[in-house]
């Protein structure tokens, strides 16, 4: 019994039409079938010089799959029915180094009951006390907790480190942020200490980097801001979502921390009407580099992974970098952003940030 595998290289036109292309740039590597799987693995040159095929680069690659149980004959392919989907990838994002952590300790911050009003976008804040205290930790791992059935409604939770001066009370209940009736104790959360969206996976730090918890200079108290995106404005919406995060009592060499760059959300920032593409800026410029880094990192900052965010009308996105007047490479880019789709770029090599 002998078994024969074929990899052919097509494309498609304008009209959905697949045409096998004349300049085969795909190469099998690998194949295995069995009753229930089909596997095949090839490779390609990043950028071929053919006008049919796209460049690989770091930004979001759509990979479109369709398959048949039917092998493809003389008359061509056959129609995959509902045999197809897509998903977004990023090819060249370096693999991240995944530490053991099933036997390390945990906590969750998560939502308890929360009614998601029927409109389009909300933002939900509750406060949380870390429960880490005394000693010092680092965080080596934090994990989004998506209520099942909810992975489209929640589209991105930041969490704040908030005053140190509060006392529980402030962990009774949870508010709509950004409201005239919010809580005082909110307005005491500015920084920003960790940030997911929708489509990610959980954050790993790198091995010699951890967010610190448990000395009297770490977070005590958190402020856990979750974006609701409910545009088809559903009713009778309750939700638990939040975050783990995962920790260690063996101390890291560095301490992590964020750095937010790029537009704040405000009724302003507009897109002026009929415009077939804008270029919306946000600046963190040197003066202010140099009041946030100049007294406690005079030497600067590594930066070992970016998140790019942005909402439905983003379709690319660039994080520039600047030093004595001059632009050095990208921190990261995303030229085929997906809203669905946004995940951490874990950097090759880390990028030093001056005041």
């Amino acid at each position: 019994w002998t078994t024969f595998f074929f990899l052919q290289d097509y494309f498609t036109d304008e009209n959905r039409v697949l045409k096998k292309d004349p300049q085969q740039d795909y190469h099998l590597e690998y194949a295995m079938e069995n009753s229930t799987h089909t596997i095949l693995a090839f490779s390609r040159e990043l950028h071929t010089c053919d006008t049919n095929d796209k460049s690989i680069t770091e930004s979001t690659v759509r990979v479109i799959w369709a398959y048949h149980h039917k092998d493809m004959g003389e008359a061509g392919q056959n129609y995959h029915g509902s045999n197809r989907g897509t998903k977004s990838l990023r090819l060249l994002n370096p693999e991240k180094e995944e530490v053991l952590s099933a036997s390390l300790p945990y906590f969750d911050l998560t939502n308890k009951d929360v009614p998601v009003p029927d409109k389009d976008t909300t933002y939900w804040c509750q406060m949380f006390k870390i429960p880490v205290q005394h000693e010092k930790h680092h965080v080596t791992k934090i994990e989004p907790l998506i209520q099942k059935g909810h992975e489209n409604l929640v589209h991105h939770i930041l969490l704040y480190q908030c005053s140190s001066n509060l006392n529980d009370s402030v962990l009774d209940y949870g508010h709509e942020c950004y409201h005239p009736n919010m809580p005082d104790s909110f307005l005491t959360c500015e920084t920003v200490i960790f940030a997911w969206a929708i489509g990610g996976e959980g954050f790993t730090y790198p091995p010699h980097v951890g967010l610190s918890i448990g000395t009297a200079a770490d977070p005590q108290f958190v402020l856990m801001e979750i974006h609701y995106d409910n545009p088809s404005y559903t009713e009778g919406l309750i939700d638990n979502s939040g975050l783990r995060l995962i920790y260690t009592p063996v101390i890291r060499k560095y301490d992590a921390g964020v750095i937010e760059a790029g537009l704040w959300v405000s009724l302003f920032h507009n897109i002026p009407p009929g415009m077939p593409e804008f270029v919306s800026e946000g600046h963190c410029t040197l003066e202010c580099l140099e009041e946030a880094l100049g007294a406690e990192r005079p030497a600067g900052i590594h930066v070992f992974a970016v998140l790019l965010h942005a909402h439905l009308a983003g379709r690319a996105i660039r994080m520039r970098h600047f030093h004595n007047g001059e632009e050095q490479k990208l921190l990261a880019y995303d030229d085929e952003f997906d809203f669905n789709f946004q995940e951490f770029q874990y950097l090759k090599e880390e990028r030093t940030i001056l005041p």
